[in-house]
């Protein structure tokens, strides 16, 4: 079972003070969705890394790239289940705080070139290309990055349909979000056109609508 980070354990590492990172920055790194006082919030943030989880199968002899790592919740469970771990926010300061604080073994690069081509078995996006701009040129970084017969891709996003907008204001996030460039449905799509083939699907909170959530398993064009 994947282990969470508790409450306090988030909440202590949130608070260290560090002077460069905005109320927005932490916004972007869902940091009071993972505090929320609604435990479905909250559940619904671990949720997306459970499918994640799930979909990647993680084995000891793989290498996996975390595009957006955050904070770092994702982290404990792939050093416990990967081989080699790599990770690269542009704000990773909370999550080199975790790295040392529970002795993992995480390798911080500054820029995914760090990594050789045709070098990776998967490469996680949780909830951050809705955030990039240029995304076709990083498209680009995962194919090269990426096992030219095995490599994956494994993302999630959010679906910004009209129940999701309705969500976040119940939240109380409604006067945010201003940083989400796109939603989960065009990031499939320009995925695809660059060739990746989209293999598994999972939507949450639940398997009928309304979805929130999409987590979407790709494989590289000519993976077999």
């Amino acid at each position: 079972m994947m282990r969470r980070l508790s409450i306090e354990e988030l909440t202590e590492l949130s608070s260290k003070d560090i002077p460069h990172i905005s109320a927005k920055d932490k916004d972007e790194m869902a940091i009071p969705s993972y505090l929320h006082k609604n435990f479905l919030i909250r559940w619904l943030m671990w949720k997306r890394y459970e499918c994640i989880s799930t979909l990647a199968k993680f084995s000891k002899d793989m290498i996996v790239l975390e595009f957006g790592c955050g904070i770092g919740v994702f982290l404990p469970e792939l050093n416990r289940s990967c081989g080699k771990v790599y990770a690269i926010d542009h704000f990773p300061e909370y999550a080199k705080l975790l790295n040392r604080k529970f002795d993992l073994n995480i390798n911080f690069i500054e820029n995914i070139s760090e990594t050789s081509s045709n070098s990776l078995d998967i490469i996680i996006a949780a909830d951050v290309l809705e955030h990039v701009q240029k995304l076709d040129e990083y498209i680009s970084f995962f194919l090269d990055k990426l096992k030219r017969s095995s490599g994956r891709l494994i993302i999630s996003g959010p679906t910004e349909n009209i129940a999701y907008k309705i969500g976040r204001i119940l939240a109380g996030f409604g006067e945010k979000g201003d940083y989400h460039l796109t939603n989960v449905d065009r990031l499939i799509k320009e995925i695809e056109e660059a060739g990746f083939h989209l293999v598994n699907l999972r939507t949450l909170p639940f398997v009928f609508p309304p979805y929130f959530f999409m987590v979407c398993e790709f494989k590289m064009p000519n993976a077999y």
